[in-house]
């Protein structure tokens, strides 16, 4: 009977970011055995009504079941069997596999060892005693089984699937006792029998790793990487390990791989901050603080550095967007006050230059699309006008845009009469002390 053990291997979640992989987990829960299920659901046998004993259709429907994979049904049907005819051992053998289907490992102890009795050295017992031991956390018991198999097979060069699942039983009993030295080369050796199980090279990366080979868990990563184009998670992954080889470059290209195929990835986005900080490319900095932004709106310390690369990359329009969502998460915090204040400046010096050529009114209204606080801009474009007597027109247009957009302020509306006034520019003049500003208009002579 040719014995089949189908093994689930766990992917890794290895998001440390101290040590790549250093503290990585392998699952070394047992692999669910099939048992030869082939063996015997091809041998049901169709009856007439009445023309077969009660317990011969219940069997062939515990074995119908069995091939469907109702796993639970069939154990109920077996059991009824055997409760009716407890004298046919292929029956018995067949409840034992599917005992080990649904993780009843006691039970299936009990009745193997029934079966056991009547014929100790057949191989297909055995290897189900090596399957309950793994069920059962017994991997000594396990691996006295296995190896001594997978020896034969490895003096005798048998390269079929009883070697391949042979060898499957045996890494998972050394798995579980912790022995990651003797399975390096064991996983090596499966991964030549089932090249193309993902699931496998990521486990053989992460044992490379719990050894130190840092190189060798890299050639199972690039590997996968090419079959796995798509899967974020083994670009982490190699990304962890080029950190913790201090090949911070490499590492970046593969955070890179990670955002393009997952954008919200924080672990990503923050592992790049460092790295474009470090080699002070403030543009690509940014464009991830942004991203994390996104994900995270609240967070002070990238609002505030993010404030802070705009300033320094001369976009300080934007960086009064940052200091006002400070203002709202710290109300009334002095140093956030005071570096908005700075900010305001630097936008107001950037704007002097386009009142001239556009006018301070057009430039008014372009300012709703930049900033929330263009009054307090066009206040500090005031201020910096205010010393240069040669533009004394482009201060007059910019305090009419604040005469208008601030109409009871008396200080401004003085101001602006007085520079009409000493132009001769009596229709505007004219204009503004018609205004209903509660106060005189104060013109110095």
């Amino acid at each position: 009977m040719k014995n089949k053990i189908s093994f689930f291997l766990a992917s890794l979640a290895l998001l440390s970011m101290s040590m790549a992989f250093a503290e990585a987990t392998v699952d070394t829960a047992p692999h669910v055995w099939d048992g030869g299920r082939e063996s015997f659901t091809d041998h049901v046998t169709t009856y007439q009504e009445n023309s077969a004993p009660k317990w011969k259709k219940i069997w062939d429907q515990a074995r119908v079941l069995y091939g469907k994979g109702k796993y639970e049904q069939a154990r109920i049907k077996y059991e009824q069997l055997l409760s009716r005819k407890d004298n046919i051992d292929q029956a018995r053998w067949e409840y034992v596999t599917v005992l080990i289907a649904v993780k009843q490992w006691h039970k299936a102890a009990i009745e193997l060892g029934r079966l056991s009795n009547d014929d100790p050295g057949r191989s297909e017992y055995e290897l189900a005693r090596a399957e309950i031991a793994l069920g059962q956390g017994d991997f000594e018991e396990a691996i006295k089984i296995y190896k001594p198999r997978y020896d034969r097979c490895y003096a005798t060069s048998d390269h079929t699937g009883d070697k391949a699942d042979i060898l499957i039983g045996y890494i998972a009993a050394l798995e579980g006792l912790k022995k990651w030295d003797t399975l390096s080369p064991l996983l090596e050796e499966l991964i030549r029998l089932r090249p193309d199980d993902s699931a496998l090279q990521k486990k053989a990366a992460a044992i490379a790793l719990k050894n130190n080979h840092h190189r060798r868990a890299l050639l199972f990563l690039d590997r996968l990487a090419e079959n796995n184009p798509d899967d974020s998670s083994i670009f982490q992954q190699m990304a962890l390990i080029h950190e913790s080889l201090g090949e911070t470059e490499r590492a970046a290209a593969c955070w890179q791989e990670v955002v393009g195929l997952n954008a919200d990835c924080r672990q990503a986005h923050e592992k790049l901050i460092i790295y474009y900080q470090a080699v002070g490319n403030k543009a690509m900095e940014l464009k991830h603080i942004q991203a994390l932004l996104r994900l995270q709106p609240a967070d002070k310390a990238l609002l505030e550095r993010s404030a802070q690369l705009h300033l320094d990359m001369n976009r300080p329009d934007h960086a009064l967007e940052n200091y006002n969502l400070l203002l709202s998460l710290q109300p009334g915090s002095s140093e956030i006050i005071h570096r908005k204040k700075l900010a305001v400046q630097q936008v107001a010096i950037q704007l002097l230059s386009l009142v001239e050529n556009s006018g301070s009114s057009m430039l008014w209204q372009d300012l709703v699309q930049v900033t929330a606080d263009r009054t307090e801009v066009f206040r500090n474009m005031a201020t910096l006008l205010r010393g240069d007597e040669t533009r004394r027109n482009e201060l007059i247009e910019v305090l009419r845009v604040i005469n208008d957009a601030s109409p009871g302020d008396i200080a401004i509306r003085d101001e602006l009469a007085t520079l009409l006034h000493e132009q001769g520019r009596d229709d505007i003049l004219a204009t503004v002390m018609n205004m209903d500003s509660g106060a005189p208009v104060n013109l110095r002579q």
